[in-house]
């Protein structure tokens, strides 16, 4: 007689009630059984650290450790082995979409023969409505190339391939001096104040104010005494608001020597051996240029409006998630550069806070752009089909099937919703923007936000695909 298969019964239970607009307050009941295997995960990641008489140490049983040090003390690492995985759950199993991560989570009554309960508070995605998107309009630009386009295109090219010399003459903006320096501050040398053969361009603002302008009109062999204040938000606070004084030394000055532009100069600089071809090789290429340009402005205008157009209450919650993704793309991109993100900061003078006040304009654009492209979507009863999804994955992923099957096999529902939201979103700006109007003054002006970060809806970039492993 072949024995049953015993089915694992869930360890916890979930309800929910919306609590303002956007919030919920999720009550999470963790069965008993559930709750006596946290402590004793608890228990078992713990034990070594307790050494109570009679017993080795990491041998004592945990009811006599509960006695001992009190029948919660293993509560808080049980509550992070059940919580986590319970929560997640509970928001599938409810298809809630958590904006942030919880607003607050209180614990109610727990033991081992009663079970737990929780109660987390959390925004979820708001919804939003909108009418008014057909026959938006959006200002006409010019794609063709002019002749001075072709001419910006020549000079930015010849610059590119000027040459340095040295020159006998007083020192000019632009040029490159080589230069031995020591600062002073109240008469004494100060560290990182001192270098030896150093190429400074005049007006780069490398140094700090002042210190580039007074080595113009100054020679070859020149000792110059520069006297500068060091700035009240200078990242060392040693020399924050100091006055100071360099002594320089002029080694050498350079200045850039710019090719003739003619037929030697195309046929240096590209496959062409004429300048007329080249010229019309640069026509062609800026006029791509502007047409792809004018598609982004387009693309950009239409979001402004139909951020205008929409109505909706975002949970600042939501701002605050995507300054957090800001914040880590920018951190590991200064990590791939080899780079101590606090060290960054140092030199550069900034912080985090600076830079997320930086980001806050873009981060609230960025939110209120997708919540009216999602309105859009939804009320165009827009959906993404398995084909469409896995032909984005697989367009993202350089064409390769494996990575397309393994990635799929692997990702969780809220991460293909992410996904799949992000393509929902670029459909409905390609609908917006075929039935949008050109005009040479349109109606609602809207100024366009660069953007600075890795993801951008608007241009229908591909997103980083994290491992869903981590």
């Amino acid at each position: 007689m072949s024995k049953k298969s015993k089915t694992k019964q869930p360890q916890f239970s979930s309800t929910y009630e919306v609590v303002e607009t956007n919030k919920i307050k999720l009550t999470i009941t963790i069965t008993p059984e559930g709750f006596r295997e946290g402590l004793q995960k608890a228990y078992n990641k713990n034990k070594h650290y307790f050494d109570l008489p009679g017993f080795r140490k990491g041998k004592a049983p945990r009811k006599m450790i509960e006695q001992m040090y009190g029948k919660d003390v293993f509560h808080e690492d049980a509550i992070n082995f059940v919580l986590p995985d319970a929560y997640e759950e509970s928001l599938e199993q409810h298809n809630l979409d958590p904006v942030y991560k919880p607003n607050s989570i209180e614990p109610g009554d727990m033991s081992e023969a009663e079970g737990a309960i929780f109660y987390v508070h959390v925004y979820v995605r708001p919804e939003a409505s909108i009418d008014g998107y057909y026959g938006l309009t959006y200002p006409k630009m010019e794609t063709e190339a002019t002749q001075a386009d072709i001419q910006d295109a020549l000079t930015t090219e010849q610059e590119k391939n000027a040459r340095q010399a040295s020159v006998e003459r007083p020192a000019q903006l632009k040029d490159i001096v080589t230069i031995n320096f020591k600062g002073f501050v109240d008469g004494e040398a100060f560290e990182g104040g001192t270098a030896e053969d150093f190429n400074l361009t005049l007006g780069s603002g490398q140094f700090i104010p002042g210190f580039e302008d007074q080595l113009v009109g100054k020679e070859v062999g020149d000792d110059v005494k520069v006297e500068v204040t060091f700035p009240e938000e200078y990242g060392h606070e040693t020399l924050a608001g100091k006055p100071a004084v360099f002594e320089v030394e002029i080694l050498d000055i350079q200045a850039k020597e710019l090719p003739e532009i003619d037929d030697d100069f195309a046929d240096q600089v590209s496959e062409f051996d004429n300048l007329a071809a080249y010229k019309d090789h640069l026509a062609k290429t800026i006029t791509e240029r502007k047409t792809n340009q004018l598609d982004s402005n387009k693309r950009m205008h239409l979001v402004g409006l139909l951020v205008k157009l929409t109505e909706v209450d975002v949970p600042q919650d939501m701002y605050t998630a995507r300054l957090d993704e800001s914040w880590d793309s920018f951190c590991r991109q200064v990590q791939m550069q080899g780079m101590d993100v606090e060290t960054y900061l140092r030199f550069s003078n900034l912080t985090e806070e600076t830079m997320r006040a930086s980001w806050a304009e873009q981060a609230k654009f960025d939110v209120d752009s997708q919540l009216a492209l999602e309105a859009v979507a939804k009320k165009e009863n827009m959906t993404i089909s398995d084909e469409e999804f896995r032909n984005h994955l697989k367009e993202m992923m350089g064409g390769e099937e494996k990575p397309v099957d393994d990635f799929i096999e692997k990702i969780t529902p809220a991460r293909r919703r992410d996904l799949e939201r992000d393509l929902l979103c670029k459909k409905a700006l390609d609908l917006v923007a075929e039935n949008a109007i050109a005009v040479d003054e349109p109606e609602t002006p809207v100024v366009p936000i660069k953007n600075t970060t890795d993801d951008n809806i608007i241009e229908g970039e591909a997103k980083e695909l994290p491992n869903e492993e981590e």
